[in-house]
């Protein structure tokens, strides 16, 4: 549940018809390909600095759609945060926000990660080619380590990182990309103030440092818009 490469091989934790809107500051485009058949769900992130409101795709990422889906029905979110970022004026090949259940094994180093990891509950990998959702600022997408290990980790691309598709193998990454399977419809305010927080938290994972947030930011739950 982490992106296993930011620049060299690192465990790295990494949501449609078409939303009817013209596309402002606050709103990402939603995918060119979305018909009018298409069924999308929405769901409703609350956190401490704001509610970040997304659209899921699950007729173009049903895996991966309904893996997040039953985290958030089953409360899992509850109490999860947001507990990293990268930034490319920092020195990142890539910028993003990632949260769920890890943080406390982020800070304690990558075999405390590995261990928390469930592969009980993992999901299938589906490929960017797969989907039709590119890595674009505002999509949401699974943080892995091997293709197929995504569970509950996540994060949100706050530019476009098209390393992160399916076929990119520069820097070390394996070409399989990162799972992607929703869209910021709202809020996207949220997730570049989070992406601009002090991010020098002590953590023993070389590979990250410099990039866990000093305080990270509360997810008090995870929810479907309307139910």
């Amino acid at each position: 549940m982490w992106i296993r490469t930011f620049g060299a091989p690192v465990m790295m934790i990494l949501l449609s018809t078409a939303v009817a809107c013209s596309p402002g500051p606050d709103t990402a485009t939603a995918p060119d390909q979305a018909g009018d058949q298409e069924e999308i769900v929405q769901v409703v992130f609350e956190t401490d600095v704001g509610d970040i409101e997304v659209a899921l795709y699950p007729d173009r990422a049903p895996l991966s759609a309904a893996q997040f889906l039953a985290h958030v029905d089953a409360g899992s979110y509850e109490g999860a945060s947001f507990y990293r970022v990268t930034r490319e004026s920092d020195g990142s090949a890539i910028d993003v926000v990632q949260g769920g259940l890890l943080s406390g094994a982020v800070l304690d180093g990558s075999d405390a990660y590995a261990e928390g990891y469930s592969s009980t509950t993992a999901v299938a990998h589906e490929t960017t080619d797969q989907t039709g959702i590119a890595n674009e600022r505002g999509t949401l997408a699974f943080a892995r380590l091997d293709p197929g290990t995504a569970d509950t980790e996540i994060f949100f691309n706050v530019r476009d990182n098209p390393e992160l598709d399916a076929g990119f193998t520069e820097d070390g990454r394996d070409g399989y990309g990162y799972a992607t399977f929703g869209r910021v419809v709202e809020g996207m305010q949220v997730l570049d103030e989070i992406q601009q927080m002090p991010s020098d938290a002590p953590t023993s994972m070389e590979t990250v440092r410099g990039q866990i947030l000093e305080q990270p930011v509360l997810i008090r739950s995870i929810y479907r818009k309307g139910f």
